[in-house]
């Protein structure tokens, strides 16, 4: 089955490559798999010409060991045409040193002519292809949501931990009456709450509601009058992995009504909240390329090098592939988390039984290496988006066999209900969790056993799946005693389907 894309994304392709058979395979294989996708081949540098001149492409296809140019000087022709166009290096030239140097001048991947070449082609065009267009919404996101909030007249401030301004934006210059940032800091601005706070456990709290705060204050703008603002704060990491800290700043006098006020400022926080999160999950989709690299080559550098690195130079190498691969690890977690909102499917009544069937099929694997036994009783029928509810018993039931004791793990899985609510619990016979950090089990990137496998993220993306639908998850252990993880979701009937309650 080919990989497709709609009308809307037809993707034209040069395919740059001086060998006929080689243009004709890659065409044939490309065809297939990109049915809507509009090949033009260059076989010469009269054909390269006409097509940069015309400048109707979206994606080079540049083979590095062509008769009348280098591969690295055709890319370079290419990017000072259509500087955001990607290119994909296929070749049969193999020389490590060139290989580095084509992806570091550009090159989105470079692939080997070869059967298994071939059969990569397409997916790396598809990759390279979508990961521009990532690229390219992010900018536009981030440029239109800075229009939005200057045209709205709310201004935004970012700084760090320590009280050190970074930027801000003009519509923060208008409120405080001033005309540049060096103006700006000599206004006695409300210090955000969040620099009093501990580093350590502010880190704890990323991800979690304890991260935004708002407040009104009286500030003595620049002319002496008195301006009353409402400030929005909002703890997060950049793109340094760093804490920083952003404020929106809002002139409270033109709010209208407290109900008003309220509306409009829920408004504004949600609007502003998907584009964080559409910005933060095309950040993460973009770490996954560099990451990748750092693997291959770690590996490359291991297998071809190793023995001339010496003991100390194996290990150290050896780090730096195992950090590449919790950092992969890492960031597909952070994807799975920001996915939970943006690309959740619509309600839909779910055959509880059938979706703890296929979370168990999931991790079987695991399950049969440990020697773990499931007891269940039969689950009702509920409204929700299956594929995440999988997700989510497949969390739990994954965390239940990894803290383990050395006894083969137990797990015993129910149901019961309310009047208003289904109630689920998976009880274990592990470890346990000290009962003063049940509270905090749930927050992202805690981990209560650094010694295991594991981004911290796991539980953090049940809660949100069950916040998503409406219901609550809890745990309740004593160290040593096992742990027994309970949610709900409500009741719901077949006029409610079709999207998460407002409830």
């Amino acid at each position: 089955m080919g990989i497709g894309m709609a009308e809307k994304d037809r993707l034209r392709l040069l395919l740059i490559d001086d060998h006929p058979q080689d243009r004709a395979l890659a065409s044939l294989v490309l065809g297939r798999d990109l049915p809507q996708a509009r090949i033009r081949e260059i076989g010469n540098a009269e054909e390269f010409a006409r097509a940069i001149r015309h400048g109707a492409f979206d994606l080079a296809i540049i083979d590095c060991q062509l008769s009348w140019s280098d591969g690295l000087a055709v890319l370079r022709a290419v990017q000072d045409v259509r500087p955001l166009v990607p290119a994909v290096a296929f070749t049969e030239l193999r020389d490590e040193e060139r290989v580095v140097a084509s992806l570091k001048a550009g090159f989105a991947d470079y692939l080997f002519k070869g059967s298994e070449g071939y059969l990569a082609l397409p997916v790396a065009v598809k990759s390279a292809w979508e990961k521009a267009r990532n690229r390219l919404l992010a900018a536009r996101s981030e440029s239109w949501l800075g229009t939005l909030l200057d045209r709205s007249d709310i201004g935004v401030y970012r700084t760090t931990l320590d009280g050190r301004w970074i930027e801000s934006t003009p519509a923060l210059l208008r409120l405080l009456g001033v005309t540049s940032p060096e103006e700006a800091l000599k206004i006695s601005l409300p210090e955000p709450y969040f620099l009093s706070q501990d580093k350590d456990e502010l880190l704890q709290r990323l991800g979690s509601d304890h991260t935004l705060g708002s407040r009104q204050v009286e500030v003595s703008r620049a002319d002496g009058s008195t301006v009353r603002l409402n400030l929005t704060e909002v703890l997060l990491l950049d793109v340094d992995d760093e804490m920083v800290i952003d404020v929106l700043v809002q002139d409270a006098s033109s709010m209208g009504s407290q109900d008003e006020s309220l509306a409009q400022r829920l408004e504004e926080l949600e609007r502003s909240n998907a584009h964080l999160s559409q910005f933060a999950y095309m950040a993460s989709h973009e770490l996954q390329e560099p990451l990748r690299m750092i693997e291959k080559f770690g590996t490359i550098l291991a297998e071809d090098h190793g023995e001339n690195l010496g003991a100390d130079g194996e290990d150290l190498l050896q780090s730096v592939v195992d950090g590449a691969h919790r950092m992969q690890n890492l960031v597909d977690d952070l994807l799975a988390l920001s996915r939970i909102d943006s690309e959740g499917e619509d309600f839909e009544e779910v055959d509880s039984d059938q979706v703890l069937d296929e979370a168990i099929l999931a991790l079987d694997e695991v399950i049969t290496e440990n020697e773990a036994w499931i007891e269940r009783h039969e689950l009702p029928t509920v409204v929700g988006d299956a594929s995440q509810l999988v997700q989510l018993w497949q969390n739990l039931i994954a965390n239940a066999i990894k803290f383990r004791r050395e006894a083969a793990p137990t797990i015993r899985i129910a149901a019961g209900e309310t009047k208003q609510d289904w109630i689920f619990s998976i009880a274990d016979n592990g470890i346990g969790i000290d009962p003063e950090e049940l509270d905090n089990i749930f927050v992202i990137f805690r981990r209560l056993h650094p010694e295991l496998p594991g981004t911290g993220i796991g539980l953090t993306i049940c809660h949100r799946i069950v916040d998503r639908h409406g219901g609550r998850l809890w745990a309740e252990s004593n160290d040593g005693e096992g742990s027994r993880f309970c949610f709900t979701l409500p009741k719901r009937s077949s006029s409610e389907l079709g999207g998460p309650s407002e409830a």
